[in-house]
Formats: structure tokens, sequence, C-alpha cells
């Protein structure tokens, strides 16, 4: 497609320098990546600024360089005659229409959920359901893009990049998926990854404290979850939505004043009712009114939580059309790799791994768990580096309430000095609490210490990390799996 139809179709404002309509053969937001006849988005990102990066592309032809209108365009290029300036009022926008021109697809039905915790569990259920109905769907997070066996790529966002999306997109459209759910985080959602989808359905799971390094308050924080509904829906677009979270009622006023058709689960829902959730001989019972039914379901999982996630991945595959005789498929779904994952159940001690890495999350998890613990509660866990730094004391907090020991030990210190973070966990407690835990930065040594503790009716669980298979340690990421780590001690128990 030649530049000159790209710009045109995209609708929006633009002031052109140094016009040029060559056929347009890719499109980067990375410089490195940038090839003769390429758009290249400058965007602004928090630690670089892709204007920074124009002259590393003097050599190219045909190139296209998308900058803000408060830029200003470098004096070697202004009479370029092989590179083009596009000045419009968001550079993300306008990339996001362009990528969306480009990379054309024909997926039918576009899914996405949002929410602090419980995005990739929900995704993954949505994924299973559509193989058990023989349904032609992929998922997109933070497992990766997963689609039969076609197509699985590892993603290093939940939510990928804005080209990276639509490529995608395009992508499983020709090899014939007709369904898509995402996971859409709030910085993906803030820095228009999305755009310019319009979802036939969004979800809404929960919000609590998480992310704010990036978004600085928890206002910020709803806004751009709130995103998902107003600036990615359309007429028909349905929304689910979990009526027993703390910020619910936002997002339902929102769903309304938007004409949204609600499809709500939860204790104070009105299409999805729970009645009550009750743990029996290690399962749960789970009383629902739906259909003007009373219905009574069992379902073997370790927290609540878990089927609230359940429920929602069903009203997203079925929407209006949810059946009675579909909710019998909760008791087929299995968990994603790394959440609340049960590694080891032998001489009555369990062994769970989960991705927990927020003070809510590992309430949950661990509150949970406490329930079906007979002997110790033993926690493994640690902070990650460069993140939010208010919730490392608020995490150890939440965990000292249901751990009998805690073992804190490193996560992905990243360019951070993992003492200090360490530090930061464990900062204005109390002496009695300190008797509770150990400190130990070595990962791997943590666990093994973990594990030495363990004795008969004990749970050990080992949370942050969940299904990744690698530990950031400066620049560097070193394969380092907790499930395989644990396994091999746990083998001399």
């Amino acid at each position: 497609m030649k530049l000159k139809d790209i710009i045109k179709k995209s609708n929006l404002q633009t002031k052109i320098t140094n016009p040029l309509n060559f056929f347009v053969k890719g499109i980067s937001i990375h410089s490195c990546q940038v090839r003769n006849n390429f758009i290249f988005a400058a965007i602004k990102g928090g630690s670089h600024n892709g204007f920074d990066f124009i002259k590393d592309l003097l050599n190219y032809k045909n190139i296209a360089i998308v900058l803000s209108k408060s830029d200003e365009i470098p004096k070697n290029f202004r009479k370029s005659n092989s590179v083009a300036f596009i000045q419009v009022e968001d550079v993300r926008l306008f990339i996001s229409k362009v990528c969306s021109i480009f990379f054309r697809n024909n997926i039918k039905e576009k899914i996405a959920i949002t929410g602090t915790n419980g995005k990739t569990s929900i995704s993954f259920y949505v994924n299973q359901i559509w193989r058990k109905k023989k349904m032609n769907g992929a998922s997109i997070g933070t497992l990766g893009i997963q689609y039969k066996k076609k197509l699985n790529m590892i993603s290093k966002l939940t939510t990928p990049d804005v080209i990276n999306n639509h490529k995608i997109l395009k992508k499983l459209g020709e090899l014939g998926c007709e369904k898509v759910v995402f996971e859409a985080s709030s910085i993906g959602l803030d820095q228009r990854r999305l755009s310019p989808i319009k979802f036939d359905i969004v979800g809404f799971s929960n919000l609590t404290n998480d992310h704010l390094d990036y978004h600085k308050t928890m206002n910020n924080y709803k806004l751009a979850k709130s995103l998902l509904f107003t600036s990615h829906i359309k007429k028909r677009t349905i929304a689910v939505i979990n009526t027993d979270s703390k910020f619910s009622n936002f997002f339902l006023k929102l769903c309304k004043k938007n004409n949204i058709q609600i499809l709500d689960y939860g204790k104070k829902a009105s299409f999805l009712k729970i009645k009550s959730i009750k743990r029996v001989n290690n399962i749960f019972e789970v009383k629902i009114f739906f259909c003007n039914k009373y219905i009574t379901l069992k379902i073997n999982c370790c927290a609540e939580f878990e089927i609230y996630n359940m429920l929602c991945s069903l009203i997203l595959v079925f929407n209006k059309k949810l059946r009675t005789t579909d909710l019998q498929i909760i008791s087929e779904l299995k968990n994603p790799s790394g959440r609340l994952e049960k590694i080891f159940d032998k001489k009555n001690i369990r062994v769970f791994v989960d991705y927990a890495h927020s003070p809510d999350a590992i309430t949950k998890v661990l509150s949970s768990l406490k329930k079906i613990t007979s002997g110790k509660l033993i926690l493994v866990f640690g902070c990650g580096g460069n993140r939010d730094k208010f919730k490392r004391s608020q995490m150890t907090e939440e965990a000292l309430k249901y751990s009998d020991t805690i073992v804190i030990t490193d996560d992905n210190p990243r360019f951070e000095d993992p003492r200090k973070i360490r530090d930061d966990m464990i900062r204005n407690l109390k002496s009695e609490d300190l008797k509770k835990i150990k400190v130990i930065g070595n990962r791997e040594i943590a666990i093994k210490k973990a594990v030495n503790f363990l004795s008969e009716e004990d749970v050990l669980l080992i949370a942050g990390k969940g299904h990744e298979n690698y530990q950031i340690i400066k620049n560097k990421k070193i394969f380092f799996s907790d499930k395989i780590i644990a396994k091999e001690y746990l083998k001399k128990k």
C-alpha cells in the first residue's frame, strides 16, 4: 500500500514535510528495526524518546518519520529526498491507526479482559472452552500467543506493543483463527497498544493496588483500565463485570453511561448470581442463581478467586447464549502454568507455585491456602526491582497475616540493589514479626531452605514468578524456574 493512501485512510489531521509516496513495506517503533520503505514512529516512552534516534535513519531510502506537532524537524533532514515527516497530534494514536490499515485482519470476534489479577487465568480458561467446543480461538497475553499448535509465541509484555498486536491478528486470521481474547493491561491501554481495536466483549475482574510506579495514583490506574470501556467499544459491545470487586460500581456506571449491555457475575450480580460458596471435603460447593434456577456446582480447586475467574470466562465465551448446561464445563477446566499450580502432593505435604506479585494477589492466595492447611503455611517470595516500591512492605504485612514462616528472597531485581529491595520488604516490622522471617537473597537456596522446613500437613507456596523460567538481574535474563528447582529438592523429601 502507498504511503499517501495509508495517511488518507487514517482520517487524522497531519502536517507533512518532504512528501513522498513510496510503497510501504513495514512499520516500526524501534529505529534498529527500520529498513528502506518503512514508517518509523518516534514515540516518547518512559526511558527513551524515539525522536533521539532519528539520526540513525540517515542512510535509509524512502522513510516516513511520524513526529509530534511539538517536535522540531532536524535541520539536516528538512530538504531530504528520501525522508518524509508526518507531524500529528498523538503519535501513538496515529501509528495504531496505520497498523490497523497496514495489517488488516479478518478475526470475527475480539474479546479483552482487564483487571489487576485474573487476566491470564481467565483468558486461558476462555481458550480452553473454545477448544472443548470446537471453536477456533487464540489467546494473547502473559503466557504468549497460543493458537492450537500452529502459533505459539512468547510475549515479553502482557499486552504486546501496537505493531505486534496488529501483526499477530493478521497472522492469526491467515491461519484460520476466528476468535481472539486479549489480556488488556493498564499500561498497554494507557500506551494505546490496543488502539484502534473495538472489542465485541470486554471484561473486568478486579482492581487493587499495583503498577503505581507507572500510574502514580489509584485514580490514574483506574482511569487507564476504564479506557477499555470507553475507547475500545462499539454499539453492541457486551461488558462482563465482577460485581464483588471494590471498584465494580465505577465500571458498572461507566457501562451504563456508554449504553453497554452488562452481564455481571458475583454475589451482587443480576445475570449470574453467586448465592454461596462452601468448602466440603476439599471441593467447593457453589450455589448459583441463573436463568431463574438454583444450581449447585462442585468445583475441585483451591481458592474462591479461581471460581470467579472460571465464571467470568464462561460468560465471555457464551455471553447472552450461556445456558445452565454450559456451567458444567467448569469441572473440566485446568489452571494455566504457575497459577496456584500444585507441583507436589505426597506424604501429606503440598507445594504450590503462583504468580502472585501484588498485595491483593498474595492475600487471596495465602488466605485460600490457609483454609486447607493443617500444619504450617510456609511462603517464599520477593519483589521485583524497578517496579512499584510502595507495595513491598504491604506485601510482607499481608504475608504475615497468614504465613507461619516466610522466606524473603530475590525476584527479578533488574537494575536495583537486591539488598535494598529485601530491606524495603521488612522495613518498620515489629520484632515479633521478624522472628517469622528468614532473609535469603539467593532464590535457589531460599527454596531449598523452605523445602527443608516442610513436615507432615505443611503447605509451601513459592510466589511471585509463577510460569516464568528466568530471573532478570541487571540487563541479563538468567534461566531459573521455581518449579524445576523446587521439584529437585522435593525429590529428597
